[in-house]
């Protein structure tokens, strides 16, 4: 029951203004990288520490919606770190951001300052989530987390995709995401025209985004280059034919299917796992929670369904209270495993 009020209040946090907490500028140096963090340091002691690594987002860790997660989470007891990942606000989807989530794994659970229990957990929504999963599943890195919380995130990397592009109800934001990753293993060539507007295109779509600039690059590309981009916009069958190319031609040694696919490592998974995915998400269907937890341990994994969250999203309607009571628990599961264990005397 402690860790259900603790989860409730992290809820009511992150749909209002969460408490003012301490917030603090970092560098996390390792061997291999210097990465830019906010600190988010909870009253009193701490029950944890969280690495908390926002979505594709062009804002990066300090969009309101993702900072509002991280100040109600230190809210409720926790040491939270969110680093900011250059290629995560470019929307890069890469395998070396696994890579460097492991590396930040490792790191921060090793230093006592930030975590003195010396295991960490993990928050994250939508492909982030998954990446993270994909950094735990490295037997060197899982036994240093104590919980993972996911919202929105997929486990067949392959359906996740295929669905984006071309689904009637794939969300236009994360398939224009998808092209400009991926269109280059379609086009014979570099096409740096199409990008630029593939890119301005998810700009333009982005959160709190207020300048337009679409328009202006679509006045300064080819007529075949806008012709292009119009026909991956809007011609289901043309963008389903590009999708067949890019998926043919992406190498079957180096694939990116290959690299992010979380479905077949999950069996290597150590750690608690609480699965958030909203019912209505139209990025990531609800059905790649289902696959993720079919994949999981049952005493080590909580699944929640919910109609309350869109996609990655972790703000609340107070007009289904069933459907609360669930969420709760989902965050709770997290919470009640993200604590830091008490050392015996």
């Amino acid at each position: 029951m402690k860790y259900f009020w603790k989860a409730a209040k992290f809820a009511l946090h992150c749909q209002l203004t969460p408490p003012k907490v301490t917030e603090e500028e970092i560098i996390v140096r390792t061997d291999k990288f210097e990465i830019p963090a906010i600190l988010y340091t909870p009253k009193g002691k701490s029950c944890g520490t969280i690495l908390a690594v926002n979505g594709l987002a062009y804002l990066g860790n300090k969009d309101p919606r993702f900072a509002a997660v991280c100040r109600s989470a230190a809210a409720v007891g926790y040491t939270v770190i969110s680093p900011l990942l250059v290629e995560v606000t470019q929307f890069r989807i890469l395998k070396e951001t696994v890579e460097k989530i492991k590396e930040l794994i490792l790191h921060i659970s090793s230093n006592k300052e930030y975590c003195p229990d010396q295991k960490l957990s993990y928050i994250a929504p939508s492909f982030s989530g998954s990446m993270g999963l994909i950094a735990a599943s490295d037997p060197e890195v899982g036994k240093n987390i104590s919980s993972i919380l996911t919202i929105g995130a997929y486990c067949d990397v392959q359906s996740t995709l295929d669905y984006v592009m071309t689904s009637d109800d794939g969300d236009e934001y994360g398939r224009m995401i998808l092209l400009y990753n991926f269109v280059k293993f379609a086009l014979k060539s570099e096409n740096q025209e199409l990008e630029f507007a593939l890119k301005a295109c998810v700009l333009d779509g982005s959160f709190s985004r207020e300048t337009l600039e679409l328009p202006t690059v679509l006045e300064n590309i080819s007529a075949e280059n806008k012709e292009v981009f119009f026909k991956l916009r809007e011609d289901k069958s043309f963008r389903a034919q590009i999708w067949k190319e890019i998926v043919a031609n992406a190498g079957s040694q180096s694939s990116f299917l290959q690299e992010l696919q979380v479905k077949d490592k999950l069996h290597l998974l150590d750690c608690h796992v609480s699965i958030v995915h909203g019912l209505g998400d139209n990025v990531v269907p609800a059905k790649e929670a289902v696959i993720l937890k079919e994949h999981l341990p049952r005493k080590k994994s909580k699944l929640v369904l919910t109609p309350l969250i869109s996609h990655g999203d972790v703000g609340i309607s107070l007009a289904q209270i069933p459907a609360i009571y669930d969420l709760v628990q989902g965050f709770a599961f997290f919470f009640k495993n993200a604590r830091a264990k008490e050392k015996a005397a």
